[in-house]
């Protein structure tokens, strides 16, 4: 599975350069958990706005970060109306490929 957009990711970091484009992996790494949180929030309190604008700012996140599996997962996500307990299993799913995402960008930057 390719989780990183490698393409994206050289762009970044040709137009920003390396520092900045690090500074952006760092800030989406802060921010994902708060989303991810409020994506449990959701679920908890059974709440598809909550849900779909939650799902909505990390796909745009992880889009801009070049992590695309956490993108295509957020997206496919974003507008679903399952259950919630459907959801939480996605969720799941959601959090692992963040998890898996944000170490291949971290040791491809180191």
């Amino acid at each position: 599975m390719d989780f990183l957009d490698d393409t994206l990711i050289e762009q970044y970091l040709d137009v920003l350069g390396f520092d900045v484009f690090l500074q952006t992996v760092a800030l989406y790494v802060e921010q994902s958990s708060i989303y991810l949180q409020q994506l449990d929030q959701a679920i908890e309190q059974q709440d598809y706005a909550m849900w779909q604008e939650s799902c909505h700012i990390l796909k745009s996140a992880s889009g801009n970060t070049g992590l695309k599996q956490v993108f295509s997962k957020a997206g496919e996500l974003e507008y679903s109306t399952q259950e919630f307990t459907k959801l939480a299993q996605g969720l799941a799913e959601l959090k692992q490929l963040n998890k898996v995402s944000i170490e291949r960008i971290q040791k491809r930057l180191a």
